[in-house]
């Protein structure tokens, strides 16, 4: 019996999330294989904490990203806007003594601001996105070391609450899980039920798949693009809280440094099709743990973070391998069905 397109593609998304957990499963193999004592009881806990600690801020952005790949953009400025909010929110952490509260209200508001930037750029005035985002990636890093005038904000010139979100949590036995970890999982299920639920998803995925028929359709294309824009932002501002919990510290220069490329990469290698209109949150979210598996079991075992960095780009080559061999298989099978029917029609 012949499977419907919508069955097809649920098919082919399956199979890309499979083959992401065979490559987290492998980056374990590898791990027990070459330091058997990694997973031994009394290192366990460490081991998944150190993993779970270094996966949200990936989390959280990478939502964001994948609705801008989705859409068929790209963002190559979150980076420096994760900087940017955590170097204007630490200042006032600082200098005006503000609440944990207030800064995260601050820091999530300024991000939607750098987005609506980024976004009225690329939708209303049809600049291309990449070198939109190009320009704003150096433009928002330079106003992060003009603000701060060059100098790093330390965790005692911050409140004290921010620590708890990483040290505090949910137990299990003798893991904790962080409520670092947990504010990633409530973003990570709001996300999914945009996507998947409503009517704003539904258009995002219109438009990647095809922005002039979706406007055919009725759908406001702009609008959406801008919109997604502004998401992204937001998440890249609630990163930039996140960055100063995890490492207790934010700097003009480090803070989200490249950070945008380990964002792609996660929404990429989780079967987000950079052509557009073609990804899920389950897959970005696997993609977000492959990555933080490689960072951390790598480091656990001995190996350079320059290899880490080598790693990223191979696994990304075999994503996009996945991802045309699956378009082609979809246009054969296409091309097959349309030529049978042209056959019955004669």
């Amino acid at each position: 019996m012949n499977k419907t397109p919508g069955e097809r593609r649920k098919f082919n998304l399956n199979f890309k999330e499979l083959g992401t957990i065979v490559m987290i499963l492998l980056v374990y193999l590898v791990s027990v294989i070459v330091k058997p004592d990694v997973f031994s009881a009394d290192r366990l806990p460490e081991v998944i904490k150190n993993v779970l600690l270094w996966m949200p801020l990936i989390i959280v952005v990478s939502m964001g990203m994948m609705m801008v790949i989705i859409s068929m953009n790209i963002d190559l400025s979150v980076g420096s806007m994760v900087g940017f909010c955590a170097m204007a929110v630490g200042l006032l952490f600082r200098d005006a003594g503000i609440p944990m509260w207030l800064g995260i209200i601050i820091a999530v508001a300024l991000g939607a601001v750098l987005g609506a930037f980024n976004g009225f750029l690329v939708s209303i005035l049809n600049i291309p996105a990449i070198i939109v985002t190009l320009g704003t990636m150096n433009a928002f890093r330079g106003l992060a070391f003009i603000i701060c005038g060059g100098k790093q904000i330390d965790g005692h010139e911050m409140p004290l609450e921010l620590k708890t979100l990483v040290q505090n949590g949910i137990s299990f036995g003798d893991l904790t899980i962080p409520w670092l970890v947990w504010i990633a999982i409530a973003i990570l299920i709001i996300f999914a039920f945009v996507m998947k639920y409503t009517r704003f998803g539904r258009e995002i995925y219109a438009v990647g798949s095809n922005a002039q028929a979706a406007y055919l359709r009725g759908i406001n294309v702009k609008r959406t693009v801008f919109l997604v824009y502004v998401i992204t932002g937001a998440c890249a501002g609630l990163a930039a809280i996140m960055y100063a919990c995890r490492y207790g510290y934010v700097n003009p220069s480090n803070t989200g440094n490249g950070f945008e490329f380990v964002v792609i990469s996660a929404t990429i290698i989780g079967g987000t099709s950079i052509n557009g209109g073609s990804g899920t949150v389950i897959g970005t979210f696997l993609g977000s743990v492959l990555l933080g598996s490689i960072n951390t079991m790598l480091a656990t075992v001995g190996v350079a973070g320059t290899f880490q960095q080598a790693s990223y780009g191979f696994i990304i080559i075999m994503a996009l391998l996945i991802d045309t061999l699956v378009q082609k298989g979809q246009g054969r099978q296409l091309a097959g069905r349309l030529s049978g029917r042209i056959r019955k029609a004669a």
